[in-house]
């Protein structure tokens, strides 16, 4: 029984010192992980320390531009639109007789076309009766000059005598060419009631909008028959911030170029709005829709359109390519050797680029991409041509 005794305190010891042979061995590999993971790299070990501020130089592509005379242009979102939508409405009353097919909305007709005609034979009786009227005067007219003509004969004939009062005509040819001229101006009034049957416009133009049909009954100055606008009245309505309105003074009049539909049409800036919008902040161009004879068709009122502005012709700018263009609309420039940061006067932009006002370039402006790139960051400038 005691070496029984003896047998389990000897095997209790040996599990206790093999915990103990484990814990130390968890805490060795610890220590070595955190040893291991603080140590430093191999190539700071080896990196020779009167080598360590070298570094390797970049290389930056610069330009010295010519400062030569350049517009700039001005890239505006409009919208085509017109001055005015006009009321069609008949100047007489009565019931539709004819339509024209050029009378329905969305189509297109001339100055002056017959676009409907209401009922005229009321006026045609009226315009007939005038002209019997006309005729009717100026018979009695000429009855009263031949009465006049014969008095002096009738006194030739009798020295003395009283004349008849049939021959009698003081101021009977007076009344007879006054009722001549009344006559003729009933003519004119009934030939005017007879033309305003015709439904028409002094103007070429679209139909917006219509509803009239054949068989209508219209009243005069009442009836609204459809909408229409006039070709010369269409303009083109762009946005503008104050910083491009500037850069285009004199803006009115500057010459445009308006693309609606895939179609190209000619304009010119006719007039600027006298306010802003109060929640963009910006002004609106009106732009004239010009050659519109040689257009097969115009764009319609609610057409976007892309507007480009002609600006001014200035002298002494820059014309730099876009990837000389840095944040904040600066440039970097090499000065003996180092990175400097300019932000140019900026003009616009232009089909050539990017258009600033000339400036000194120092030892060149950099074009394209500087690995870390940074102000008195030191590099190796060469022209753009030899960087490639």
């Amino acid at each position: 029984m005691a070496e029984s005794g003896d047998d389990n305190q000897d095997s209790g010891q040996q599990q206790r010192w093999r915990g103990i042979l484990q814990l130390a061995i968890i805490v060795a590999v610890i220590l070595a992980a955190i040893f291991f993971a603080r140590a430093p790299s191999r190539e700071f070990l080896e990196l020779d320390p009167e080598l360590a501020e070298v570094r390797v130089t970049p290389t930056a592509a610069v330009i010295e531009p010519t400062a030569t005379p350049a517009s700039h242009k001005v890239v505006l979102t409009g919208t085509v639109t017109t001055l005015g939508n006009v009321s069609v409405r008949s100047e007489t009353s009565g019931q539709v007789v004819w339509v024209s097919e050029n009378f329905r909305s969305g189509a297109e007709f001339k100055a002056d076309e017959t676009l409907a005609r209401v009922d005229a034979r009321d006026m045609e009786l009226m315009l007939a009766n005038a002209k019997l009227g006309l005729v009717a005067a100026q018979e009695n007219l000429k009855q009263r000059r031949d009465e006049a003509a014969r008095a002096p004969q009738f006194l030739q004939r009798f020295p003395g005598g009283h004349l008849n009062p049939w021959l009698a005509t003081e101021g009977t040819i007076e009344e007879a060419e006054a009722l001549v001229e009344i006559a003729r101006n009933n003519v004119k009034l009934a030939e005017i009631e007879l033309d305003e049957t015709r439904i028409r416009m002094p103007f070429d133009g679209y139909v917006r909008k219509t509803v009239l049909s054949r068989g209508q009954v219209v009243e005069r100055l009442v009836s609204d028959l459809g909408t229409v606008y006039a070709k010369h009245q269409l303009r083109v309505r762009a946005r503008i911030s104050a910083f491009d309105l500037n850069s285009l003074q004199p803006v009115i009049g500057r010459k445009a170029v308006v693309v609606a539909n895939g179609q190209a049409i000619d304009t010119v800036v006719e007039r600027v709005s006298k306010e802003v919008d109060i929640e963009t902040r910006l002004a609106s161009l009106y732009l004239e829709v010009l050659d519109q004879e040689n257009a097969a068709m115009l764009p319609p009122p609610g057409t976007f359109a892309d507007v480009t502005v002609q600006g001014p012709m200035q002298d002494d700018v820059f014309v730099l390519p876009e990837s000389a263009l840095q944040i904040s609309g600066s440039v970097w420039l090499v000065d003996d050797g180092q990175l400097t940061a300019y932000t140019p006067a900026s003009v616009g932009y232009s089909d050539g680029g990017w258009l600033v006002r000339a400036f000194d370039t120092r030892d060149g402006i950099v074009v394209g991409r500087v690995p870390g790139a940074r102000e008195g960051l030191g590099v190796n400038a060469v022209p753009a041509g030899a960087a490639q």
